[in-house]
């Protein structure tokens, strides 16, 4: 199943909440009024729109379900907004909880998916903000087959694409090869509850038997002004990214990502802001 968190307000691993309580009022009232600013709603619904729904959709694989975690914060109408969205594709369970803490808000879900399937559930994550293959699904299951005896393991696709632009500046293109990249990263928990957020992502391999799939590419990721993880913060586009032209990112997309092949995404760019 994939996970994905839609502005949810609660502890997470975005470097404002990083290590602090996640129900500190003070904090909560900055992440509110910051997550649910309408600018900063309508970019997260064209981002989401332009990359996660069209990868959940296009899955050569379709019997997966693919959890969409938000809270009941969100404004009325941009939550009416992301269930009209869901409503039309069977594999995502939209998820609305009031928790302040991810991991919380999951664990009844995934202790009801694990009694079943008779045993913990394979997760995947993914942002709303990024793409994930539309071979995904398909090279996960063929993976959980060869590791069917193994209690628990973890799963990367390090190849992948990312695109993005900070304060104006105009869209580039990159490939990268990140491994265990938070854009994918799967993982099957020894305990039933436990969701893929309890790690940093790249700390599964040392927590897990590890594969990383260098077969195509497995995720496009977005680095953009509306990003706020530490990652990002650290580099915005790393020294071991590979500059793409336009041209050459586009002909990339065509085997995992032809659905984003001609589609604008002139998005990123914050107009206005150079």
């Amino acid at each position: 199943m994939g996970i994905c968190r839609f502005s949810f307000l609660g502890k997470c691993d975005w470097a404002e909440t990083t290590g602090k309580d996640g129900e500190a009022p003070a904090l909560m009232a900055r992440r509110r009024a910051m997550l649910y600013a309408p600018e900063r709603l309508a970019r997260r619904f064209a981002a989401f729109e332009t990359l996660c729904l069209p990868s959940v959709k296009a899955q050569t694989d379709a019997d997966f379900s693919f959890w969409l975690l938000t809270s009941p914060e969100m404004p009325r109408e941009w939550l009416d907004r992301l269930r009209d969205l869901c409503a039309g594709v069977p594999q995502i369970r939209l998820i609305v909880s009031d928790s302040r803490n991810t991991l919380d808000a999951l664990r009844q879900p995934l202790h009801r998916a694990a009694e079943a399937a008779g045993r913990t559930a394979i997760q995947f994550r993914v942002d709303d903000d990024d793409a994930f293959s539309r071979h995904h699904v398909a090279r996960l299951r063929r993976h959980a087959r060869r590791f069917e005896d193994l209690p628990a393991f973890a799963i990367s696709y390090p190849q992948g694409l990312v695109f993005g632009s900070y304060e104006g500046e105009p869209v580039s293109f990159w490939r990268a090869h990140q491994p265990f990249i938070g854009a994918g990263a799967a993982v099957r928990m020894r305990v039933p509850g436990r969701c893929i957020y309890a790690l940093n992502h790249f700390q599964l391999p040392k927590h897990f038997p590890g594969l990383t799939d260098i077969q195509g590419l497995g995720y496009v990721q977005t680095r953009w002004d509306e990003g706020d993880s530490v990652a990002t913060i650290w580099a915005k586009f790393p020294k071991w990214f590979q500059p793409l032209t336009a041209e050459d990112f586009q002909r990339d997309l065509a085997e995992d990502f032809p659905f984003l092949q001609g589609v604008d995404l002139g998005f990123v760019e914050r107009k206005g802001a150079a």
